[in-house]
């Protein structure tokens, strides 16, 4: 008798045993399904935040690839007028001498992506492929912001003191710079142009040092032009990784 209730006690004990083990089994796999579905809104969350912010950066991208094209576009046209005297010289010219001033810079809109980085969240971007690409995009846009405000810098020191010429009326080109952007049709008639400069000698030392600032500050451009072309083509194509990630 002893034997068959130690028995009975026995097989109960350890009937309760298996019951409590798999009564935790169940509470950590629900704890785990919980913890992994917040960990997968949470990462959808912050996916969603960093699109948004790609997105307004193609928007600035797109903003000053405009800007530094017209400015390619008006260095251009300018050497072009000193290459042929025969082109009517009139005070457009001062529109596209207006256009080269602007300085070009792109500061990437990084909240979402900053956030995740220094809160230690990194890894809540479960694909290894995919954190690797927004990292890399992130360090990209560096690269865009240092080149653009470097080159800006460059071309500011090069005009800054005397910007194109002593010979040439500058306050026409300021005006003009102003009111361009005043006016819905970014153009202006300016009085006190003075076409002389384009008729004198290529050889001459000033027009020389004219036509090189002229060629730098249009090189300079170009390049911040195909900088962001690629900076705008990776966003993009983040964007659609992302955004098909999600799906």
């Amino acid at each position: 008798m002893e034997k068959n209730k130690t028995g009975k006690y026995l097989k109960y004990a350890i009937g309760e045993i298996i019951l409590v083990v798999i009564g935790i089994l169940i509470a950590l796999s629900i704890n785990n399904w919980n913890t992994s579905r917040i960990n997968n809104d949470l990462e959808r969350f912050y996916i969603q935040g960093i699109i948004h912010n790609i997105e307004t950066d193609v928007v600035k991208m797109n903003r000053n690839i405009s800007l530094d094209s017209q400015k390619v576009a008006s260095g251009n046209y300018i050497l072009n007028h000193f290459k042929n005297p025969t082109l009517k010289k009139d005070s457009i010219i001062l529109f596209h001498f207006a256009s080269l001033l602007p300085a070009t810079y792109f500061q990437q809109n990084s909240i979402v992506f900053e956030e995740i980085k220094f809160s230690g969240r990194l890894n809540i971007i479960s694909n290894n492929a995919l954190r690797s690409n927004i990292q890399g995009y992130y360090s990209h846009g560096v690269q865009i912001t240092d080149v653009l405000e470097s080159n800006s810098h460059y071309a500011l020191e090069l005009f800054g003191s005397h910007i194109y010429s002593d010979e040439f009326d500058i306050n026409s080109i300021l005006n003009e710079f102003g009111s361009s952007y005043a006016n819905s049709e970014r153009m202006v008639e300016v009085n006190s142009f003075n076409s002389q400069l384009f008729y004198k000698s290529q050889n001459d030392p000033t027009i020389i040092k004219l036509i090189n600032r002229i060629s730098i500050n249009t090189l300079l451009s170009q390049l911040n032009v195909n900088r962001l072309k690629t900076g705008k083509a990776n966003a993009n194509e983040l964007i659609s990784v992302l955004t098909n990630y999600l799906k």
